[in-house]
């Protein structure tokens, strides 16, 4: 159960949690392509694993406060859903790079560093400007 001493937590949270959700949803979504076959099924489960998150953040606080114990199935799914995030947004980083669905081995490093985004956002942001610019310039070409 959650203390009235938690606000700090909380906010911590929303300070820190919400902006990474917005970077995987810009990445997910913003760096898709003519030539990468994303199946609209998958895009489809990348949003809802964006929102899902989102979402339980917001009951989680409640159902904390009132049964505390009902919060962990959500919470294990809001992990499996973040994950996914993840994946997903570095798998579409990595085949906007080259232009191609990318394999696992090639995305895995893009991955941790998305899950270590404080690190990663410095060493991601500068190639996925680089992108958007290459994506530009070919579609006012």
């Amino acid at each position: 159960m959650l203390t009235k001493n938690s606000s700090y937590v909380f906010w911590m949270s929303v300070l820190l949690g919400i902006p990474i959700y917005i970077w995987l949803w810009s990445i997910g979504t913003k760096l898709q392509t003519d030539k990468m076959k994303t199946n609209k099924f998958k895009l489809l489960v990348f949003k809802l694993s964006i929102f899902y998150p989102l979402a339980y953040f917001v009951f989680a606080i409640y159902y904390m406060l009132t049964n505390g114990w009902v919060v962990m199935p959500m919470h294990i799914a809001a992990m499996v859903f973040t994950f996914y995030a993840m994946i997903f947004a570095a798998k579409t980083l990595k085949s906007a790079e080259l232009s191609e669905s990318a394999k696992v081995s090639e995305y895995l490093g893009d991955f941790f560093l998305i899950w270590f985004y404080p690190i990663g956002i410095w060493i991601l942001q500068p190639r996925i400007h680089k992108i958007i610019e290459k994506q530009n310039k070919n579609t006012t070409a």
